[in-house]
């Protein structure tokens, strides 16, 4: 019967810890967000399907499913400003998963030849996990080019 409650005490803790891990780490890209809508300006970035994209060029044609899509792009995760992948090129087929789900909600907004930024909340990056130097509940934040 001790074991039995000492494991119900310890998974306890362990679901309430991993609570306040996931209510700092919102709180903590509440600011983060807030700082950067504020820095550009309302007018920027605009929020589609909880992703904030800033179009600063348009493009001039859409990608439909069978495209190959050729980007070119840095990475950053604002939480810790640390920029983990520069001037990349990406290849792949539009409409094909792979891409984290913060890329795959914007891509219907996206046109060729478009240049912009895109901001994406943890939940639709890489959550609560460690991704090589990307820490886990980062805020991340692309530029990019579409060719």
């Amino acid at each position: 019967m001790k074991k039995f409650l000492l494991i119900i005490v310890a998974f306890t803790a362990m679901i309430f810890a991993s609570c306040n891990k996931e209510n700092d780490a919102n709180d903590k890209e509440k600011e983060v967000i807030e700082k950067i809508l504020a820095r550009y300006g309302d007018t920027c970035f605009v929020e589609h399907n909880g992703i904030y994209l800033y179009i600063m060029e348009e493009g001039d044609k859409e990608y439909g499913n069978s495209d190959v899509v050729k980007m070119i792009y840095t990475g950053q995760s604002l939480q810790d400003n640390n920029t983990f992948a520069k001037n990349d090129t990406m290849k792949f087929f539009y409409g094909k998963p792979g891409l984290i789900s913060g890329f795959q909600r914007a891509l219907p907004y996206i046109k060729r030849n478009s240049k912009g930024q895109l901001l994406i909340p943890y939940q639709y990056g890489y959550g609560s996990r460690r991704v090589g130097t990307i820490e886990p509940y980062s805020t991340l934040l692309f530029t990019y080019e579409m060719q």
